[in-house]
């Protein structure tokens, strides 16, 4: 079995203060692209890594409580930036979404789930755990919105987390990790808790040998991991669990140097966008 490519879609985007990621930066807002990938694989068809931003969420935070995530976050987004609408611009209908790899559950990644109700959910127990029973108002302070995930949510999911993990190898310190699909290690899912409890990135092989490490939002800029910058202490509110955020931070930091031939891609990233911008597809 092997990964044919990997393509990355921008979903909309929010703006922080260039000093919150950065704490050396400037107080002016800067752009954090919601970055979508999808996989083509050779047996299991059409894949997405997250679903990014979508009309729905517009919708859901013009009302309280989930406003004052907008009022916190401004977000940026039109609707033929919603992925099922960029997938249909490419000849590729909802339903041919075989599967939706869910790296956590915050907003900007669940947004568009309910546009694709025939697709398996594929993500970590511990991370649905610790949403699962929050009031609408708790589970916002950890930057879920609960009506954003479909009323079939459970029977549709499958919880990779719940198997036996796997040893991997030249991964620098990801020593272990869990695959998506059994018997199959060209997706393979390593723990990545910090921004959020079971948060969690993928290994991708594609069919050349070339290795991707979708690393969702365990930074938001590149500048982190290749210059050891951490956040601003005000990004604690942001930030399930510090210590575990800074540790991935060196992770990738280590990785970067020990395998410069992996390239990793953060969601929220520029250079995640730029190679977005340009078209690239991995492959």
């Amino acid at each position: 079995m092997a990964i044919e490519w990997v393509k990355l879609y921008e979903c909309g985007y929010c703006t922080h203060p260039e000093k919150i990621v950065n704490p050396k930066g400037s107080l002016k807002s800067v752009k954090f692209p919601a970055a979508v990938a999808l996989i083509k694989h050779q047996t299991k068809g059409y894949i997405l890594f997250d679903t990014g931003y979508a009309q729905r969420f517009m919708t859901e935070t013009e009302k309280f409580p989930y406003s004052i995530y907008r009022k916190l976050t401004p977000v940026f987004f039109t609707e033929e930036q919603a992925i099922v609408h960029q997938l249909a611009k490419d000849g590729i209908k909802a339903e041919e979404i075989t599967t939706i790899i869910l790296s956590h559950f915050h907003g900007d990644h669940t947004a568009g789930l309910k546009d694709f109700p025939h697709a398996e959910i594929v993500t970590f127990r511990k991370g649905y755990e610790d949403v699962q029973y929050n009031s609408k108002f708790k589970a916002l302070t950890k930057g879920c919105l609960l009506d954003l995930l479909p009323a079939d949510f459970n029977s549709r999911s499958r919880f990779i987390d719940d198997e036996r993990p796997v040893e991997l190898s030249n991964r620098g310190d990801f020593h272990e990790g869990y695959t998506v699909f059994t018997d199959d290690e060209t997706i393979v899912a390593v723990d990545l808790t910090g921004h959020a409890i079971g948060q969690f990135g993928v290994f991708i092989t594609v069919k050349s040998g070339k290795v991707l490490f979708l690393c969702a939002d365990a930074v938001w800029s590149s500048i982190a991991y290749e210059k050891l910058v951490y956040p601003h202490l005000i990004a604690n509110l942001l930030i399930a669990d510090k210590r575990a955020y800074v540790h991935h931070i060196q992770r990738l930091h280590s990785l970067m140097h020990t395998h410069p031939g992996i390239e990793i891609l953060p969601t929220h990233c520029q250079v995640t966008w730029n190679k977005v911008q340009k078209g690239e597809i991995y492959e």
